[in-house]
């Protein structure tokens, strides 16, 4: 009987926790550095693929007007051959570049994430807290925080990450998306 009604004193006692993920990276320094780095990366990308897609449009465009019913069969082979092989290396160079665009996103922000991570870890053992979660993650998950019986610690955390107030207001509240990948041709 005695479990019973020490079971309830115990859920009472654990402290729960929420902070804004997106706010935090965002006052980051060094997030807006890798987000603009990404941003130059994904330029750099859309550019050389769309100077493919120019030269992939001449090509075919030149095929249009010169080969006509009078050009001999082997020359419209060879010149259909190269559009088609054109095409193909821009495919590719499409899929490399995303491939490239995603490693270097990860090589930049995998770190970011873990300065975030430890010091949430940091601010859960020094805090008690038997869970901290990211609020827009878990509203996203379907998950409601009842924030009069959970404690913020956005504030704590970028405190602990060396994130002065005044840079945390700042920050847009908008989720923080690394920067988009190369544009596909379809």
């Amino acid at each position: 009987i005695m479990v019973l009604f020490v079971a309830p004193l115990s859920l009472a006692a654990q402290k729960f926790a929420h902070f804004d993920y997106a706010t935090i990276m965002q006052a980051m320094p060094e997030f807006k550095k890798a987000q603009t780095e990404m941003e130059a990366i994904g330029k750099q990308y859309r550019e050389e693929l769309q100077n493919m897609e120019k030269e992939i449009n001449t090509k075919i465009e030149k095929f249009q007007s010169e080969v006509t019913d009078k050009t001999p069969e082997n020359i419209r082979n060879r010149r259909a051959q190269e559009i088609q092989d054109l095409q193909q290396r821009y495919q590719q160079a499409a899929q490399d570049n995303e491939q490239a665009f995603d490693e270097a996103r990860q090589k930049k922000f995998q770190p970011i994430t873990q300065k975030v991570m430890d010091a949430v870890n940091a601010i859960a053992k020094e805090g008690n807290f038997v869970y901290i979660v990211d609020k827009n993650a878990s509203q996203q998950a379907g998950i409601v925080i009842n924030e009069a019986l959970s404690e913020d610690v956005t504030k704590r955390i970028a405190a602990k990450l060396g994130i002065s107030a005044a840079a945390l207001t700042a920050a847009p509240a908008a989720a923080a998306a690394p920067a988009a990948a190369p544009a596909q041709r379809k």
